[in-house]
């Protein structure tokens, strides 16, 4: 599940480096389970929330990741993993905004799906070896920084 939340946040965070941008979001497993929270880009900065207490939030800071539990903000943790994911998303998105609405690495498949009521994606697919899940982005606004 890491892997796929590091991919969302490389995601926004390149994508968006002067503006600020709010969506509450769905990620729906393949087994049919669901996990739901917002996130808040601003610049290179990224906040990534699960509403759920038993869950976490991720923040991005230019070039570090950290978690911290949302049932003890006390506990906060450095994440370094995940390396491939992050820089395959790093090579696609330099391409912004003329991105295709397919990409493959030897890891993973992205697929965009453009919403064709708002300026963003209503949905990003993410399919590997390890994951297939959906991401449903909803309620999201550009606000003025």
């Amino acid at each position: 599940m890491r892997k796929s939340l590091f991919l969302i946040l490389i995601f926004f965070s390149l994508n968006l480096k002067a503006q600020s941008l709010k969506c509450y979001f769905e990620e729906v497993y393949s087994d049919g389970s669901n996990q739901n929270g917002y996130f808040l880009i601003q610049d290179s900065k990224l906040r990534y929330e699960y509403l759920s207490e038993d869950l976490y939030t991720l923040f991005y800071n230019y070039e570090d990741f950290y978690l911290v539990k949302n049932n003890d903000k006390k506990q906060t943790q450095k994440i370094k993993e995940n390396t491939t994911i992050i820089n395959g998303l790093i090579d696609i998105y330099k391409n912004f905004p003329n991105l295709a609405k397919n990409y493959f690495t030897d890891d993973f498949e992205i697929e965009l799906e453009k919403s064709l009521t708002s300026k963003f994606y209503k949905r990003i697919s993410i399919k590997s070896p390890q994951l297939n899940m959906s991401i449903y982005l909803n309620d999201c606004l550009f606000l003025s920084v």
